[in-house]
């Protein structure tokens, strides 16, 4: 696959050659499919907008996936394409710097399908979703209130949590709300939940007449394409036919849960 790298930089240039990018003429180094840009005397924010007027004379296909320190990216690719973006995979894994829901959703942001934190977020971000979503994973959040989770999982038909505190009470009133109809637009949720958080006889509680054993094998695969283990699990049943598979691994301390079908 050919990849090019495009880098803004205050730095000496070497070979400069002269380019058009939208009209104007600047000059850029090239080292294969390297590029750099240089430009001392303009704002960073005019720089990174030339960068993008540069993506746009490199690639006549419209960007599908996006990786962005700062949300503001997606403001400029909205100027380029209407067409929402597959994925975007917002922050850094290594900086404790995030930016709030609201910097991605605003109105001149391009709309994305999948949405995945990769970065440290506090316990009390507010994940109050406007947008639909396909998929939304939070990579670094330990959130404890399950009414954290459900925000995102009432706007996101994929949710996934690779770190939490909840614990067992969290995913007994999680079941709860599933089974009064309150989050219809969920099909799978994946959580990470405290060390040794998960006991059977809490989850269960007040609801165990309608969990039953399974023993098929079934594995869900995510908007991105991994596959989710669901079996060994259980099965859980609505009073409206629909069914829900969930298993919790003890060795990863994972509960992957997915809404399955409508049962005659």
């Amino acid at each position: 696959m050919l990849v090019f790298m495009i880098t803004l930089k205050v730095s000496e240039m070497k070979e400069p050659m002269n380019v058009n990018i939208g009209g104007e003429k600047k000059q850029i180094s090239k080292y294969g499919n390297h590029i750099l840009f240089h430009d001392a005397e303009f704002p960073w924010r005019q720089c990174v907008s030339l960068a993008f007027k540069h993506i746009t004379y490199l690639f006549r296909m419209e960007i599908q996936i996006l990786y962005c320190h700062n949300p503001g990216a997606m403001k400029f690719i909205r100027r380029r394409q209407s067409t929402p973006l597959w994925m975007t995979y917002a922050g850094n894994w290594l900086s404790s710097m995030y930016w709030t829901i609201e910097n991605y959703e605003a109105d001149k942001c391009i709309r994305t399908k999948g949405l995945c934190f990769r970065g440290w977020i506090p316990e009390d971000y507010d994940f109050s979703l406007k947008r639909d979503y396909e998929y939304v994973q939070a990579k670094r959040w330990n959130c404890r209130e399950l009414e954290d989770v459900l925000k995102i999982a009432r706007r996101s038909k994929e949710v996934i949590l690779d770190e939490s505190r909840l614990v067992s009470k969290n995913v007994n009133d999680f079941f709860n709300h599933w089974l009064e109809n309150r989050i219809d637009g969920l099909k799978f949720l994946s959580i990470k939940m405290a060390y040794l958080s998960y006991t059977e006889a809490l989850v269960f509680r007040g609801i165990e007449h309608r969990i039953t054993d399974t023993t098929e094998e079934v594995n869900y695969k995510s908007f991105t394409g991994e596959l989710y283990q669901l079996s060994p699990g259980k099965c859980l049943r609505r009073d409206d036919g629909v069914i829900a598979l969930f298993y919790y691994d003890p060795n990863t301390w994972i509960l992957n849960f997915d809404v399955v079908d409508v049962v005659n």
